[in-house]
């Protein structure tokens, strides 16, 4: 079998080669070769990764699923929790306020009752310490 040489993309010339024939490679073959070989591995590489962000895609959409139907109730109870606490507060407020009412109440009888009360007794106290100066005096009177 007769083949003819062709022009390669350089310009050298090539033999083609027939089965059980030893034919002249050229630099380009040369290169072309192993970019072909690389362009494959690269390319394998790719789908390798590609595969893998998959996995991990999936794997991390079952994760937010899980998330969401944990996340949910979760920040429903926190919103129930959190306005059963504003209530106990409001609760809060109003008790002290009630307890302050109370203070000022007890603290306006008590200077009511200091000054209704405070002429009486000191007028009662001396009554009594000018009575019991009298029986003294009394007394000794008698015994002299």
């Amino acid at each position: 079998m007769d083949l003819q040489g062709g022009l390669d993309r350089v310009g050298a010339t090539t033999e083609w080669v027939t089965p059980g024939s030893v034919g002249v490679v050229s630099a380009t073959d040369v290169v072309m070769i192993a970019l072909t070989v690389v362009c494959l591995l690269a390319t394998g590489a790719l789908a390798v990764t590609v595969v893998q962000l998959r996995a991990t895609t999936t794997a991390l959409r079952r994760e937010l699923e899980s998330f969401r139907e944990s996340a949910v109730p979760a920040a429903v109870d926190l919103t129930d929790s959190a306005r059963a606490a504003a209530r106990q507060v409001d609760r809060l407020e109003n008790l002290i306020g009630v307890a302050a009412s109370v203070t000022d109440t007890m603290d306006q009888a008590t200077a009511a009752t200091v000054r209704v009360l405070s002429s009486p007794v000191i007028k009662t106290a001396a009554i009594a310490k000018g009575t019991r100066r009298a029986a003294r005096r009394l007394k000794s009177a008698e015994g002299s």
